[in-house]
């Protein structure tokens, strides 16, 4: 006997789900991987070409344009758009600049050498010629302002350079003003800030004072002992008087004095030797003051190849026809 299976009504078979490869979602994740480095790339490159297309100028500076290694013009400040790999921008500071010349040694007029130190300020006028044509520019800035200073001090005597450093500053800007442009700068104050005398001359001016310490010293002690000398000369001729006594007192009191302003003045001279030696500033005014009194009683230093001996010849009127030799 046959028997017949049939199928429940309203019942469909659902073929059994095929297993999915592995490899296909691997598939996917490299090509997303892919997709998203190119868009970093992408994104990188655009930066990059648009840093280095865009560049921004402060108030301070000045852009030269190089197209091609020649140069186009001058950029203001504010933002500028460029073409890379093709343009160069160099940005060039052009504010105020200080400078400094220190201990320069320059001759003056008189075959003194002395050591001036200069300060100065400039600017920046032609960037281009500053900065293309110009090499090592500031370094050529500092030599070309020694090379004038002391071309100024050589027009100069040394009491010129000690006495009157308005007119040496004015004579110095003039200067460098004349060729200022030919370097692309221009220069906005200049100030010498010290000029020292020759060793040789401080040297003279501090055996001059111990000299004359000396001389004034022996001078004080001759004249205590004549005062106490003649007191007691005079004692003894009125002591009969009664007055001896008065008299000594008197003479006493004087050669103290004496003694007192010798010993304030000894006291003084060493102080000024004592801030002559340390240096500085007020040494340097000691010595324009010890100078400029030499000068005004028309003295003049003569001094050797060598730098000795320093001869000090004063007008004849002053030392009757002699020749002092410190």
């Amino acid at each position: 006997m046959t028997q017949n299976v049939t199928a429940p009504v309203g019942v469909t078979a659902v073929p059994a789900p095929r297993p999915r490869a592995s490899g296909d979602w691997l598939g996917r994740l490299y090509r997303l991987a892919v997709v998203i480095l190119a868009a970093f790339v992408l994104l990188g490159a655009t930066l990059v070409i648009g840093r280095s297309a865009i560049y921004k100028i402060h108030e301070y500076e000045r852009g030269l344009h190089l197209r091609g290694g020649r140069f186009v013009r001058v950029e203001t400040p504010g933002w500028h758009v460029q073409i890379p790999l093709v343009d160069t921008v160099i940005i060039v500071t052009v504010n105020e600049r200080l400078g400094y010349v220190e201990r320069l040694a320059a001759m003056t007029s008189d075959n003194v050498t002395m050591d001036v130190s200069l300060q100065y300020t400039y600017r920046v006028a032609q960037p281009e010629r500053f900065a293309l044509e110009v090499s090592d520019p500031e370094r050529i800035v500092f030599e070309f302002v020694q090379g004038k200073l002391r071309d100024v001090v050589n027009t100069k005597t040394m009491a010129e350079v000690m006495d009157n450093r308005a007119a040496l500053n004015l004579d110095v800007m003039a200067t460098l003003r004349e060729i200022e442009s030919r370097y692309g700068v221009e220069f906005i104050t200049v100030q010498i800030q010290g000029a020292s005398p020759p060793a040789e001359v401080v040297a003279a001016i501090k055996d001059r004072m111990v000299a004359g310490q000396r001389q004034a010293q022996a001078e004080a002690e001759a004249a205590q002992q004549r005062t106490l000398a003649d007191a007691e000369f005079y004692a003894a001729q009125k002591r009969a008087d009664g007055e001896a006594y008065q008299i000594t007192q008197i003479a006493q009191a004087e050669a103290q004095r004496i003694t007192l302003v010798s010993a304030a003045q000894q006291e003084a001279t060493r102080a000024i030797l004592a801030t002559l030696a340390s240096g500085g500033p007020l040494a340097e005014q000691y010595i324009q003051v010890l100078l400029a009194q030499e000068l005004s009683e028309n003295s003049k230093w003569i001094i050797g190849a060598e730098g000795q001996p320093i001869l000090d010849l004063r007008d004849s009127t002053k030392s009757s026809g002699s020749t002092t030799v410190p």
